[in-house]
């Protein structure tokens, strides 16, 4: 009995690991370009979520495929809180030649409804 118990919280241990990569979770990464993206939107005044920041990194790699990452982050979290996908771009993710500091792009959106 003590060996099933033992090895039942070794295997959710094991589970709860493989669920970090690098420090972030694997749900925050997304594959386009032949690169694995991480990053995240986030609203920037909680009062009113509609206006948001998308990030992606690592830029460096691929930087058609972060954009299509940023794009793509921005797209489920205006899904998420608001059942749309229509977003308001302030600067356009797919125009070249957008800041990447420290490895990472973010740019600035409106869910639109």
């Amino acid at each position: 009995m003590r060996v099933k118990i033992l090895l039942c919280a070794a295997t959710l241990a094991l589970a709860a690991c493989s669920s970090l990569i690098d420090g972030t979770r694997r749900e925050n990464r997304v594959y386009f370009d032949d690169v694995y993206f991480r990053g995240a939107a986030k609203a920037v005044d909680k009062a009113d979520r509609r206006n948001f920041v998308s990030t992606a990194r690592p830029v460096s790699r691929s930087p058609a495929g972060a954009r299509e990452a940023v794009v793509y982050h921005a797209t489920k979290y205006c899904i998420r809180w608001f059942g749309i996908s229509e977003i308001a771009w302030e600067t356009d993710p797919k125009a070249e030649g957008l800041p990447v500091v420290n490895d990472t792009i973010e740019v600035r959106g409106t869910c639109v409804e």
